[in-house]
Protein backbone atom coordinates (compact mmCIF):
# COMPACT_ATOMS: atom_id res chain seq x y z
CA UNK A 1 0.00 0.00 0.00
CA UNK A 2 2.95 2.21 0.28
CA UNK A 3 6.28 2.07 -1.22
CA UNK A 4 8.94 4.41 -0.89
CA UNK A 5 12.86 3.65 -0.64
CA UNK A 6 14.84 3.94 1.77
CA UNK A 7 17.55 1.99 3.56
CA UNK A 8 15.70 1.15 7.11
CA UNK A 9 17.81 -1.88 8.48
CA UNK A 10 21.11 -0.05 9.57
CA UNK A 11 19.29 2.86 10.68
CA UNK A 12 21.20 3.25 14.07
CA UNK A 13 22.27 7.03 14.56
CA UNK A 14 19.99 7.55 11.50
CA UNK A 15 19.27 11.67 11.52
CA UNK A 16 16.59 12.96 9.74
CA UNK A 17 16.73 13.86 6.26
CA UNK A 18 14.94 15.83 4.16
CA UNK A 19 13.19 15.74 1.23
CA UNK A 20 11.07 18.26 -0.39
CA UNK A 21 10.95 20.06 3.30
CA UNK A 22 9.83 16.73 4.97
CA UNK A 23 11.87 14.23 6.65
CA UNK A 24 12.38 10.77 5.85
CA UNK A 25 12.62 9.07 8.93
CA UNK A 26 11.06 10.64 12.03
CA UNK A 27 11.27 8.90 15.58
CA UNK A 28 8.46 9.73 18.15
CA UNK A 29 9.14 11.20 21.08
CA UNK A 30 11.15 10.37 24.27
CA UNK A 31 7.96 9.49 26.13
CA UNK A 32 6.82 7.14 24.10
CA UNK A 33 10.43 5.93 22.65
CA UNK A 34 11.84 5.67 26.24
CA UNK A 35 15.58 4.38 25.88
CA UNK A 36 14.45 1.46 28.80
CA UNK A 37 11.72 0.46 27.01
CA UNK A 38 10.86 -1.86 23.85
CA UNK A 39 8.00 -0.93 21.46
CA UNK A 40 6.26 -2.63 18.65
CA UNK A 41 3.63 -2.81 16.31
CA UNK A 42 1.84 0.90 16.48
CA UNK A 43 -1.18 1.54 15.32
CA UNK A 44 -2.68 4.72 14.65
CA UNK A 45 -5.97 5.94 13.97
CA UNK A 46 -6.63 8.01 10.60
CA UNK A 47 -7.48 11.48 12.55
CA UNK A 48 -4.31 11.19 14.01
CA UNK A 49 -4.56 11.53 17.30
CA UNK A 50 -4.71 8.21 19.01
CA UNK A 51 -2.34 5.36 19.03
CA UNK A 52 -2.16 1.56 20.71
CA UNK A 53 0.76 -0.54 20.30
CA UNK A 54 3.20 -2.93 22.36
CA UNK A 55 5.34 -2.55 25.21
CA UNK A 56 8.10 -4.62 27.74
CA UNK A 57 6.69 -2.02 30.25
CA UNK A 58 4.45 -4.54 32.70
CA UNK A 59 5.62 -6.44 35.34
CA UNK A 60 8.35 -9.64 34.04
CA UNK A 61 9.16 -7.42 30.96
CA UNK A 62 5.78 -8.50 29.25
CA UNK A 63 4.65 -7.07 26.27
CA UNK A 64 1.12 -5.16 27.18
CA UNK A 65 -0.77 -2.30 25.07
CA UNK A 66 -0.62 1.01 25.86
CA UNK A 67 -2.86 3.64 24.50
CA UNK A 68 -1.75 7.99 23.79
CA UNK A 69 -3.47 10.46 22.82
CA UNK A 70 -2.56 13.72 20.92
CA UNK A 71 -2.51 16.96 23.12
CA UNK A 72 -2.00 19.55 20.41
CA UNK A 73 0.55 18.58 18.58
CA UNK A 74 2.62 16.52 21.28
CA UNK A 75 1.74 13.05 22.54
CA UNK A 76 0.43 12.52 26.14
CA UNK A 77 2.25 9.47 28.06
CA UNK A 78 1.25 6.63 27.61
CA UNK A 79 -1.36 4.73 29.37
CA UNK A 80 -1.38 0.73 29.69
CA UNK A 81 -4.72 -0.69 28.67
CA UNK A 82 -6.86 -2.22 31.38
CA UNK A 83 -6.86 -5.98 31.82
CA UNK A 84 -10.19 -6.42 30.28
CA UNK A 85 -8.21 -5.55 26.89
CA UNK A 86 -4.76 -6.54 27.85
CA UNK A 87 -6.03 -10.41 28.12
CA UNK A 88 -3.34 -12.91 28.45
CA UNK A 89 -4.96 -14.54 25.42
CA UNK A 90 -4.54 -11.95 23.04
CA UNK A 91 -2.98 -12.55 19.46
CA UNK A 92 -0.39 -9.72 20.57
CA UNK A 93 0.10 -7.81 17.96
CA UNK A 94 -4.06 -8.18 15.79
CA UNK A 95 -5.27 -5.16 17.30
CA UNK A 96 -6.35 -1.90 15.10
CA UNK A 97 -8.30 1.59 16.09
CA UNK A 98 -11.08 3.07 14.15
CA UNK A 99 -11.06 5.98 12.19
CA UNK A 100 -11.42 8.87 15.68
CA UNK A 101 -9.22 5.93 18.01
CA UNK A 102 -12.40 5.91 20.18
CA UNK A 103 -13.20 2.10 18.87
CA UNK A 104 -10.40 -0.61 19.63
CA UNK A 105 -11.09 -4.04 17.89
CA UNK A 106 -8.33 -6.97 19.06
CA UNK A 107 -8.17 -10.71 18.55
CA UNK A 108 -7.90 -13.17 21.39
CA UNK A 109 -8.60 -16.75 21.94
CA UNK A 110 -10.89 -17.36 24.60
CA UNK A 111 -12.36 -20.89 24.77
CA UNK A 112 -16.09 -19.42 24.69
CA UNK A 113 -15.24 -17.64 21.33
CA UNK A 114 -16.11 -19.15 18.25
CA UNK A 115 -13.81 -21.10 17.65
CA UNK A 116 -9.80 -20.35 17.71
CA UNK A 117 -8.85 -16.85 17.74
CA UNK A 118 -12.06 -14.13 17.58
CA UNK A 119 -12.31 -10.77 17.20
CA UNK A 120 -13.60 -8.55 20.03
CA UNK A 121 -14.29 -4.80 19.92
CA UNK A 122 -14.36 -1.88 23.30
CA UNK A 123 -15.58 1.30 23.09
CA UNK A 124 -14.06 4.17 24.36
CA UNK A 125 -16.28 6.12 26.88
CA UNK A 126 -15.22 9.06 28.48
CA UNK A 127 -11.78 7.70 29.64
CA UNK A 128 -12.88 4.33 30.19
CA UNK A 129 -12.55 1.71 28.02
CA UNK A 130 -15.41 -1.01 27.65
CA UNK A 131 -16.28 -4.74 28.21
CA UNK A 132 -14.80 -6.22 24.95
CA UNK A 133 -17.77 -7.63 22.48
CA UNK A 134 -17.02 -10.78 20.36
CA UNK A 135 -18.26 -9.79 16.61
CA UNK A 136 -19.98 -13.08 16.48
CA UNK A 137 -20.70 -13.94 12.73
CA UNK A 138 -20.38 -13.03 10.20
CA UNK A 139 -16.77 -12.17 11.00
CA UNK A 140 -15.46 -14.63 13.28
CA UNK A 141 -15.73 -18.30 12.06
CA UNK A 142 -14.81 -21.67 13.73
CA UNK A 143 -11.34 -21.20 12.05
CA UNK A 144 -8.83 -18.17 13.61
CA UNK A 145 -9.75 -14.21 12.86
CA UNK A 146 -7.24 -11.97 13.69
CA UNK A 147 -5.54 -8.43 12.36
CA UNK A 148 -8.84 -6.19 11.44
CA UNK A 149 -8.44 -2.83 9.44
CA UNK A 150 -10.97 -0.80 8.89
CA UNK A 151 -11.54 1.78 5.89
CA UNK A 152 -12.26 5.56 7.34
CA UNK A 153 -15.76 5.67 6.81
CA UNK A 154 -16.56 1.82 9.17
CA UNK A 155 -17.48 0.57 5.73
CA UNK A 156 -15.11 -2.02 4.99
CA UNK A 157 -13.45 -4.46 7.25
CA UNK A 158 -10.38 -6.22 6.09
CA UNK A 159 -8.88 -8.65 8.38
CA UNK A 160 -7.08 -12.35 8.06
CA UNK A 161 -8.03 -15.70 8.50
CA UNK A 162 -5.74 -18.38 9.20
CA UNK A 163 -4.93 -22.04 10.22
CA UNK A 164 -2.42 -22.07 12.25
CA UNK A 165 -1.83 -19.32 15.57
CA UNK A 166 -0.73 -18.84 18.87
CA UNK A 167 -0.34 -15.68 20.60
CA UNK A 168 2.47 -14.54 19.09
CA UNK A 169 2.31 -15.85 15.48
CA UNK A 170 0.21 -16.80 12.78
CA UNK A 171 0.70 -19.39 9.45
CA UNK A 172 -1.45 -20.30 6.52
CA UNK A 173 -3.24 -16.90 6.20
CA UNK A 174 -5.98 -15.38 3.87
CA UNK A 175 -6.83 -12.03 3.93
CA UNK A 176 -10.65 -11.03 4.07
CA UNK A 177 -13.05 -8.54 3.17
CA UNK A 178 -16.12 -7.36 4.46
CA UNK A 179 -18.56 -4.72 3.76
CA UNK A 180 -20.82 -2.88 6.16
CA UNK A 181 -24.93 -3.39 4.96
CA UNK A 182 -26.95 -0.60 4.97
CA UNK A 183 -28.86 -1.45 8.02
CA UNK A 184 -25.60 -1.53 9.49
CA UNK A 185 -24.72 -5.30 9.65
CA UNK A 186 -22.15 -7.08 8.10
CA UNK A 187 -22.23 -8.95 4.87
CA UNK A 188 -20.38 -12.13 5.09
CA UNK A 189 -16.98 -11.52 4.28
CA UNK A 190 -14.76 -12.57 0.92
CA UNK A 191 -11.18 -13.52 0.31
CA UNK A 192 -9.24 -11.25 -2.15
CA UNK A 193 -8.00 -12.63 -5.21
CA UNK A 194 -5.20 -15.25 -5.70
CA UNK A 195 -2.49 -12.91 -6.54
CA UNK A 196 -2.62 -10.93 -3.20
CA UNK A 197 -3.55 -14.70 -1.42
CA UNK A 198 -0.74 -16.81 -2.20
CA UNK A 199 -0.93 -18.79 0.69
CA UNK A 200 0.26 -16.58 3.45
CA UNK A 201 -0.90 -13.03 3.89
CA UNK A 202 -1.73 -11.39 6.89
CA UNK A 203 -1.97 -8.00 8.40
CA UNK A 204 -3.83 -6.11 6.17
CA UNK A 205 -3.85 -2.33 6.29
CA UNK A 206 -6.19 -0.28 4.26
CA UNK A 207 -4.96 3.08 4.06
CA UNK A 208 -7.49 5.91 4.57
CA UNK A 209 -7.98 6.52 0.94
CA UNK A 210 -9.63 3.02 0.99
CA UNK A 211 -8.20 1.83 -2.05
CA UNK A 212 -4.96 1.40 -1.19
CA UNK A 213 -4.02 -1.80 1.03
CA UNK A 214 -0.86 -2.92 2.61
CA UNK A 215 -0.41 -6.58 4.00
CA UNK A 216 2.45 -8.67 4.90
CA UNK A 217 3.28 -12.27 2.71
CA UNK A 218 5.99 -14.76 3.56
CA UNK A 219 5.48 -16.29 -0.04
CA UNK A 220 5.19 -13.36 -2.33
CA UNK A 221 7.74 -12.86 -4.88
CA UNK A 222 10.14 -10.53 -4.54
CA UNK A 223 10.55 -11.23 -0.81
CA UNK A 224 13.99 -10.16 1.13
CA UNK A 225 13.29 -12.62 3.70
CA UNK A 226 10.62 -13.45 6.63
CA UNK A 227 7.40 -11.59 6.45
CA UNK A 228 7.47 -8.47 3.79
CA UNK A 229 5.41 -5.86 3.18
CA UNK A 230 3.31 -5.49 0.02
CA UNK A 231 1.40 -2.78 -1.55
CA UNK A 232 -1.82 -3.05 -3.68
CA UNK A 233 -4.28 -0.71 -4.95
CA UNK A 234 -8.11 -1.22 -5.83
CA UNK A 235 -8.65 0.58 -9.49
CA UNK A 236 -11.57 0.00 -12.29
CA UNK A 237 -12.82 -2.47 -10.16
CA UNK A 238 -10.02 -5.11 -8.79
CA UNK A 239 -6.93 -5.52 -7.56
CA UNK A 240 -3.68 -4.27 -8.96
CA UNK A 241 -0.65 -7.09 -8.83
CA UNK A 242 0.56 -6.67 -5.11
CA UNK A 243 4.20 -5.04 -5.08
CA UNK A 244 6.98 -5.30 -2.19
CA UNK A 245 7.51 -1.97 -0.68
CA UNK A 246 11.44 -1.73 -0.47
CA UNK A 247 11.71 0.82 0.93
CA UNK A 248 10.75 -0.79 4.37
CA UNK A 249 11.82 -4.15 3.51
CA UNK A 250 13.97 -5.81 5.50
CA UNK A 251 15.58 -9.56 6.18
CA UNK A 252 14.15 -10.09 9.44
CA UNK A 253 9.42 -9.77 9.50
CA UNK A 254 8.19 -6.50 8.38
CA UNK A 255 4.28 -6.56 8.80
CA UNK A 256 2.79 -4.08 11.35
CA UNK A 257 2.47 -1.09 10.07
CA UNK A 258 -0.08 1.48 10.12
CA UNK A 259 -0.84 5.44 8.72
CA UNK A 260 -3.00 8.24 8.77
CA UNK A 261 -5.28 9.18 6.80
CA UNK A 262 -2.87 12.12 5.47
CA UNK A 263 -0.67 9.11 4.03
CA UNK A 264 2.57 10.54 4.07
CA UNK A 265 4.05 8.78 6.83
CA UNK A 266 4.09 4.64 7.27
CA UNK A 267 4.46 4.36 11.57
CA UNK A 268 6.54 1.24 12.31
CA UNK A 269 8.60 -0.56 14.64
CA UNK A 270 12.18 -0.60 13.84
CA UNK A 271 15.88 -1.40 16.16
CA UNK A 272 17.34 1.87 17.44
CA UNK A 273 20.39 2.27 19.45
CA UNK A 274 19.51 0.54 22.22
CA UNK A 275 15.62 -0.41 21.95
CA UNK A 276 13.23 -1.41 19.43
CA UNK A 277 11.26 2.12 18.55
CA UNK A 278 8.80 3.57 16.74
CA UNK A 279 9.64 5.90 13.56
CA UNK A 280 7.82 7.39 10.90
CA UNK A 281 9.30 6.84 7.03
CA UNK A 282 7.87 9.13 4.45
CA UNK A 283 6.21 7.46 1.42
CA UNK A 284 8.12 8.14 -2.16
CA UNK A 285 5.56 10.34 -3.96
CA UNK A 286 5.44 7.67 -6.59
CA UNK A 287 3.98 4.92 -4.41
CA UNK A 288 1.90 7.42 -1.80
CA UNK A 289 -1.59 6.73 -0.70
CA UNK A 290 -4.00 9.67 -1.41
CA UNK A 291 -4.42 11.96 1.55
CA UNK A 292 -8.24 11.90 2.78
CA UNK A 293 -9.66 14.92 4.59
CA UNK A 294 -11.87 14.42 7.32
CA UNK A 295 -14.68 16.66 7.91
CA UNK A 296 -16.43 17.13 10.86
CA UNK A 297 -19.53 18.94 10.78
CA UNK A 298 -22.90 19.85 13.32
CA UNK A 299 -26.48 20.73 12.34
CA UNK A 300 -28.21 22.83 14.25
CA UNK A 301 -31.44 24.64 13.73
CA UNK A 302 -34.05 21.66 12.91
CA UNK A 303 -36.54 20.12 14.81
CA UNK A 304 -34.31 16.77 14.81
CA UNK A 305 -30.83 16.98 13.32
CA UNK A 306 -31.86 13.74 11.86
CA UNK A 307 -34.01 15.79 9.32
CA UNK A 308 -31.30 16.66 7.08
CA UNK A 309 -29.43 14.88 4.53
CA UNK A 310 -25.42 15.06 3.88
CA UNK A 311 -24.20 14.38 0.45
CA UNK A 312 -20.68 14.73 -1.06
CA UNK A 313 -20.55 14.26 -5.06
CA UNK A 314 -17.04 14.45 -6.90
CA UNK A 315 -17.76 17.31 -9.16
CA UNK A 316 -16.22 16.22 -12.58
CA UNK A 317 -18.16 13.44 -12.95
CA UNK A 318 -21.22 13.94 -10.35
CA UNK A 319 -21.19 10.52 -9.02
CA UNK A 320 -21.97 10.10 -4.74
CA UNK A 321 -18.77 9.48 -2.62
CA UNK A 322 -20.85 9.86 0.73
CA UNK A 323 -24.49 10.01 2.14
CA UNK A 324 -25.05 9.91 5.65
CA UNK A 325 -27.94 11.68 8.03
CA UNK A 326 -26.73 13.62 11.32
CA UNK A 327 -26.86 11.85 14.47
CA UNK A 328 -29.02 12.60 17.28
CA UNK A 329 -26.48 15.45 18.66
CA UNK A 330 -26.17 16.76 15.18
CA UNK A 331 -23.23 15.70 14.44
CA UNK A 332 -21.48 13.59 11.46
CA UNK A 333 -18.38 12.82 10.07
CA UNK A 334 -17.39 12.51 6.40
CA UNK A 335 -14.35 11.52 4.19
CA UNK A 336 -13.06 12.63 0.65
CA UNK A 337 -9.65 11.73 -0.63
CA UNK A 338 -6.77 13.64 -2.39
CA UNK A 339 -6.93 14.48 -6.18
CA UNK A 340 -10.80 15.51 -6.04
CA UNK A 341 -12.99 18.52 -6.44
CA UNK A 342 -16.09 17.79 -4.25
CA UNK A 343 -19.34 19.27 -3.39
CA UNK A 344 -20.61 18.97 0.22
CA UNK A 345 -24.62 19.91 0.65
CA UNK A 346 -26.66 19.84 4.10
CA UNK A 347 -30.17 19.49 2.76
CA UNK A 348 -33.15 19.72 5.00
CA UNK A 349 -35.96 17.16 4.85
CA UNK A 350 -38.73 20.39 4.60
CA UNK A 351 -38.29 22.21 1.16
CA UNK A 352 -39.14 25.63 2.89
CA UNK A 353 -35.91 25.44 4.65
CA UNK A 354 -32.67 27.07 3.86
CA UNK A 355 -29.81 24.65 3.01
CA UNK A 356 -25.96 24.62 3.06
CA UNK A 357 -23.15 24.07 0.24
CA UNK A 358 -19.52 23.96 0.09
CA UNK A 359 -16.79 22.95 -2.66
CA UNK A 360 -13.61 21.26 -1.36
CA UNK A 361 -10.96 21.51 -3.79
CA UNK A 362 -8.71 18.80 -2.90
CA UNK A 363 -6.77 18.70 -6.29
CA UNK A 364 -3.83 20.16 -4.57
CA UNK A 365 -0.88 18.80 -2.43
CA UNK A 366 -1.90 21.30 0.64
CA UNK A 367 -5.62 20.85 2.46
CA UNK A 368 -6.73 20.54 5.94
CA UNK A 369 -6.82 17.82 8.45
CA UNK A 370 -9.73 17.70 9.50
CA UNK A 371 -12.21 20.59 8.26
CA UNK A 372 -15.26 21.46 10.66
CA UNK A 373 -18.52 23.10 9.44
CA UNK A 374 -20.87 24.49 11.64
CA UNK A 375 -24.48 24.75 10.12
CA UNK A 376 -27.71 26.21 11.26
CA UNK A 377 -30.53 25.21 8.91
CA UNK A 378 -34.01 27.24 9.16
CA UNK A 379 -36.95 28.39 7.54
CA UNK A 380 -36.40 30.58 4.51
CA UNK A 381 -37.03 34.23 5.59
CA UNK A 382 -36.16 37.85 4.01
CA UNK A 383 -32.37 38.72 4.37
CA UNK A 384 -31.58 35.66 4.16
CA UNK A 385 -28.26 34.97 1.91
CA UNK A 386 -27.03 31.72 0.70
CA UNK A 387 -23.34 30.51 -0.60
CA UNK A 388 -23.61 28.79 -3.93
CA UNK A 389 -20.58 27.63 -3.83
CA UNK A 390 -22.31 24.80 -6.38
CA UNK A 391 -22.35 27.03 -8.98
CA UNK A 392 -19.50 27.68 -11.55
CA UNK A 393 -18.87 28.95 -15.12
CA UNK A 394 -16.81 27.55 -17.84
CA UNK A 395 -13.50 29.34 -17.88
CA UNK A 396 -13.75 32.77 -19.82
CA UNK A 397 -17.40 32.33 -20.20
CA UNK A 398 -20.95 33.07 -19.04
CA UNK A 399 -21.97 29.52 -19.67
CA UNK A 400 -22.90 27.19 -16.90
CA UNK A 401 -21.05 24.57 -16.16
CA UNK A 402 -22.91 21.09 -16.41
CA UNK A 403 -21.82 20.58 -12.79
CA UNK A 404 -23.49 23.01 -11.28
CA UNK A 405 -26.97 20.65 -11.43
CA UNK A 406 -26.48 19.54 -7.79
CA UNK A 407 -26.57 22.90 -6.57
CA UNK A 408 -29.62 24.22 -9.18
CA UNK A 409 -30.90 21.61 -7.76
CA UNK A 410 -31.54 22.48 -4.15
CA UNK A 411 -31.48 26.44 -5.17
CA UNK A 412 -35.04 25.28 -7.08
CA UNK A 413 -36.22 23.05 -4.35
CA UNK A 414 -35.53 26.05 -1.87
CA UNK A 415 -37.20 28.55 -4.54
CA UNK A 416 -40.66 26.25 -5.24
CA UNK A 417 -41.07 25.20 -1.33
CA UNK A 418 -41.40 29.18 -0.45
CA UNK A 419 -43.94 30.33 -3.25
CA UNK A 420 -44.74 33.75 -1.23
CA UNK A 421 -40.71 35.08 -1.47
CA UNK A 422 -38.81 36.11 -4.10
CA UNK A 423 -35.54 35.68 -5.03
CA UNK A 424 -32.59 37.68 -6.35
CA UNK A 425 -29.01 35.82 -7.48
CA UNK A 426 -26.16 37.67 -7.85
CA UNK A 427 -22.44 37.54 -9.12
CA UNK A 428 -19.84 39.23 -7.96
CA UNK A 429 -16.21 38.77 -9.69
CA UNK A 430 -13.27 39.13 -7.41
CA UNK A 431 -10.13 40.46 -9.81
CA UNK A 432 -11.45 42.75 -12.10
CA UNK A 433 -9.17 43.60 -14.71
CA UNK A 434 -9.14 45.91 -17.98
CA UNK A 435 -6.69 46.93 -20.53
CA UNK A 436 -6.81 49.27 -23.89
CA UNK A 437 -5.64 45.91 -25.33
CA UNK A 438 -6.55 42.59 -25.53
CA UNK A 439 -4.00 41.36 -23.58
CA UNK A 440 -4.66 38.24 -21.92
CA UNK A 441 -7.28 35.29 -22.39
CA UNK A 442 -9.31 36.34 -19.57
CA UNK A 443 -10.27 39.53 -21.18
CA UNK A 444 -13.37 38.57 -23.18
CA UNK A 445 -15.51 41.81 -22.96
CA UNK A 446 -15.65 44.77 -24.71
CA UNK A 447 -16.61 48.48 -24.23
CA UNK A 448 -16.68 50.86 -27.06
CA UNK A 449 -16.73 54.68 -26.15
CA UNK A 450 -17.44 57.13 -28.76
CA UNK A 451 -15.48 60.70 -28.00
CA UNK A 452 -15.25 63.76 -28.96
CA UNK A 453 -12.21 65.37 -28.94
CA UNK A 454 -12.09 69.10 -30.30
CA UNK A 455 -9.73 70.16 -33.33
CA UNK A 456 -8.67 73.67 -34.24
CA UNK A 457 -7.86 74.06 -37.68
CA UNK A 458 -7.17 77.45 -40.15
CA UNK A 459 -10.18 78.68 -42.72
CA UNK A 460 -8.07 81.30 -43.73
CA UNK A 461 -4.53 83.00 -42.64
CA UNK A 462 -6.41 85.07 -39.94
CA UNK A 463 -9.92 82.86 -38.81
CA UNK A 464 -9.87 79.75 -36.94
CA UNK A 465 -12.47 77.45 -35.82
CA UNK A 466 -12.89 74.14 -33.81
CA UNK A 467 -14.94 70.79 -34.96
CA UNK A 468 -15.42 67.76 -32.83
CA UNK A 469 -13.01 64.31 -34.22
CA UNK A 470 -14.87 61.37 -33.10
CA UNK A 471 -12.44 58.69 -31.96
CA UNK A 472 -13.42 55.10 -30.64
CA UNK A 473 -12.02 53.88 -27.56
CA UNK A 474 -11.93 50.12 -27.12
CA UNK A 475 -11.74 49.04 -23.92
CA UNK A 476 -11.03 45.01 -23.20
CA UNK A 477 -12.17 43.22 -19.72
CA UNK A 478 -13.09 40.67 -17.96
CA UNK A 479 -16.20 41.64 -16.14
CA UNK A 480 -18.83 39.08 -17.55
CA UNK A 481 -20.84 38.82 -14.35
CA UNK A 482 -24.02 40.54 -15.71
CA UNK A 483 -23.95 37.75 -18.65
CA UNK A 484 -23.67 35.04 -15.70
CA UNK A 485 -26.44 36.37 -13.54
CA UNK A 486 -28.77 36.69 -16.92
CA UNK A 487 -27.53 32.70 -17.53
CA UNK A 488 -28.96 32.18 -13.87
CA UNK A 489 -32.22 33.79 -14.50
CA UNK A 490 -32.52 31.75 -17.23
CA UNK A 491 -31.50 28.60 -15.92
CA UNK A 492 -34.06 28.91 -13.14
CA UNK A 493 -37.28 30.04 -15.49
CA UNK A 494 -37.07 27.29 -17.71
CA UNK A 495 -37.15 24.85 -14.17
CA UNK A 496 -40.81 26.60 -13.91
CA UNK A 497 -40.22 29.34 -11.57
CA UNK A 498 -41.98 32.49 -12.51
CA UNK A 499 -39.75 35.60 -13.75
CA UNK A 500 -41.83 37.63 -11.30
CA UNK A 501 -40.23 35.91 -8.28
CA UNK A 502 -36.71 36.34 -9.83
CA UNK A 503 -33.86 39.31 -9.96
CA UNK A 504 -30.33 39.61 -10.88
CA UNK A 505 -26.96 41.81 -10.64
CA UNK A 506 -23.76 41.35 -11.34
CA UNK A 507 -20.47 43.24 -10.78
CA UNK A 508 -16.65 43.25 -10.59
CA UNK A 509 -14.08 44.35 -7.92
CA UNK A 510 -10.58 44.56 -8.21
CA UNK A 511 -8.33 42.08 -6.56
CA UNK A 512 -4.57 42.34 -6.32
CA UNK A 513 -3.88 39.07 -4.68
CA UNK A 514 -3.75 36.46 -7.81
CA UNK A 515 -4.93 33.47 -4.96
CA UNK A 516 -8.01 35.48 -3.49
CA UNK A 517 -9.75 36.48 -7.36
CA UNK A 518 -12.35 33.67 -8.05
CA UNK A 519 -16.51 34.32 -8.96
CA UNK A 520 -18.67 34.47 -5.96
CA UNK A 521 -22.42 33.69 -6.71
CA UNK A 522 -25.57 33.77 -3.76
CA UNK A 523 -28.79 34.08 -3.54
CA UNK A 524 -31.11 36.53 -1.50
CA UNK A 525 -34.53 36.10 0.06
CA UNK A 526 -36.69 38.94 -0.22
Amino acid sequence: MMNPRILLFAFIGLAYTPVFGQARLRKLPPNINHPAINNYAPYISFDANSMVYLADEAEDNLLTMCYTVREGVNWKDPVILPKTVNHHLNFLKGYCLSADGKTLYFSNGKTNGMGGFDIYVSQLVGSAWGEPVNMLLPINSKSNDACPSLSADGSLMFFMRCDKMDLGKADDCKILIMKKKTNGQWDNPVELPASINTGNSQTPRIMGDGETLVFSSSRLQPNKGGMDLYMTKFANGQWEAPRPLDFVNTAMDDQYVSATALGRYLLRDSPGQRNNELVEMLFPSEVRPKGVMKIEGIVSGLESPTGAFVSVFEIMNQNRVFSIKPGSDGTFVAYIKEGGLYDLSIDPEKDNYTFFSKVYDLKGEKFSLPERVIVTLKPAASGDEIALDGISFKTNSSEINSSSSQEFRRLTRLILGNPGKSFSVHVTLMGYQKDSVSSGTDLTEVIRDTIKIPVIYKIDSVTTAVRDSIVIKTTYHNNRTPNQAKALWDYLVAQGIAASRLSYSGKALPEAVLENRKTLVKVVIH
